[in-house]
């Protein structure tokens, strides 16, 4: 997680994960630690309007999949055909704070390494996100729509799509604040050019965290199976830790 960090928005250090985050009209933060010898997580959080804290707390439950029943999936992924000694223990969906910014994600991650796509948000943020303070905050699709996105050292293609995204993600929800409303847009971004189905799918695993997404298509999914005999349809209703077990693998 700490490789994909976003400078600015996120941060970890030793078992604290630290993020800013816009809803709505509103702009919080959030810390999160592990508490290992006591098994939980304790959460720190601000925000002006506390109206919206049960909204807050269910998406950081969800990016922080605390309800996966890991060893019903550990003993899945083995069935499937993952090698017992190679499965990752306690492997969780690594969400992120929305769908827009997994969108945003797959988009800049084109094709180049996960360094490169993190240097890539990272500077969109520095760029387009607002500050309060000392915090920074992701950039909301209303600044990445009106910008010509000069700053980002990537091909004008990819540019124009990631503007087409926002203006769609604005056309659609607006500036809701609701979840429901935010993930039912996500299946209409294939009328985007130059957005696939492997980017939707991107977006429903680390945006919506759903469990059971198979990204088949993806490059490193492809070698992996050449190289291991996988029974994919036995990895069901949890191929999305199929697909992050076999990433891990590289």
């Amino acid at each position: 997680m700490a490789l994909r960090a976003i400078k600015g928005v996120e941060s970890i250090t030793g078992n604290c994960y630290s993020r800013t985050f816009v809803i709505g009209k509103d702009k919080g933060w959030f810390n999160i630690s592990s508490i290992q010898d006591k098994h939980y997580l304790k959460v720190d959080i601000s925000l002006p309007n506390i109206e919206k804290l049960a909204t807050i707390l269910s998406n950081i439950e969800r990016m922080f999949d605390i309800n996966a029943d890991t060893t019903t999936i550990q003993t899945q992924l083995v069935r499937c055909g993952v090698p017992e000694d190679k499965v990752v223990t306690g492997l969780r969906i690594p969400g992120v704070w929305d769908t827009f910014e997994a969108g945003c994600r797959a988009i800049l991650g084109q094709q180049i390494s996960v360094k490169a796509a993190v240097t890539l948000l990272s500077q969109l943020t520095k760029e387009l996100g607002e500050t309060q303070g000392e915090k920074l905050y992701f950039p909301i699709a209303a600044a990445i729509a009106n910008s010509q996105l000069g700053f980002l050292k990537m091909p004008q293609s990819r540019k124009q799509t990631l503007r087409l995204l926002a203006k769609h993600h604005l056309n659609l929800v607006g500036s809701s604040d609701s979840p429901d409303t935010q993930d039912a847009s996500v299946d209409t971004w294939l009328n985007i050019k130059g957005i696939g189905p492997w980017t939707v799918a991107y977006a429903k695993m680390r945006g919506q965290s759903c469990p059971d997404i198979w990204l088949n298509t993806d490059l490193i999914i492809k070698k992996q199976m050449a190289k291991i005999k996988i029974e994919t349809e036995l990895a069901r209703p949890w191929r999305s830790y199929l697909t992050l077990q076999l990433w891990s693998m590289t």
